[in-house]
């Protein structure tokens, strides 16, 4: 498998929004919230990209989330790859090149994954109502920030592209 230009650029684009979501959770510890955007870091290239282009992307993206996170190693690489997969084979049913199919993609996926990884860490325990309220409140919290970046990350990793010569949706129209 080689790593493609665009992979790499997507990747470096995505590193930076993980870093700043990463700096803004840490401002908001004192609160108690925390704010999760996997789904929105993985739904352009499930989207736009080939299956063996986008697992390169996932594979990257997730060891890298994974290696920050209090997770087993690999649980975000195995999420990440199974969404990756499901979001591959469903995309053809929906306008995949628009921007309000990809914001919904990323909001689902968003949600999925950290409900996902919120019942995985839980222990063997009941889960109390507390529980509950903190993991809604942090799910709520993490679906506008997403709402709210999802629009100019598209962009930016569509630009970014652009800026080094590669152009999906003319590479798009060509392979059908």
């Amino acid at each position: 498998m080689t790593i493609e230009l665009r992979t790499v650029v997507v990747v470096a684009i995505t590193l930076m929004l993980h870093f700043l979501i990463a700096e803004l959770n840490h401002y908001l510890s004192p609160l108690h919230v925390y704010l999760y955007a996997g789904g929105l870091l993985i739904t352009f290239p499930c989207l736009r990209f080939r299956y063996s282009q986008g697992f390169g992307f996932v594979c990257l993206t997730a060891l890298f989330h994974d290696s920050a996170t209090p997770t087993p190693f690999g649980t975000s690489l195995i999420l990440f790859l199974t969404a990756h997969a499901v979001i591959y084979a469903l995309r053809s049913r929906f306008p995949r090149e628009g921007l309000p199919a990809a914001i919904g993609v990323a909001l689902v996926l968003n949600a999925l994954l950290f409900l996902a990884l919120s019942l995985m860490q839980v222990p063997d325990a009941p889960l109390g109502p507390l529980y509950w309220r903190r993991i809604l409140v942090d799910l709520a919290l993490s679906q506008t920030a997403v709402l709210l970046m999802a629009g100019w990350f598209f962009s930016l990793q569509n630009e970014a592209l652009r800026f080094f010569g590669i152009h999906l949706d003319q590479e798009q129209r060509q392979a059908r």
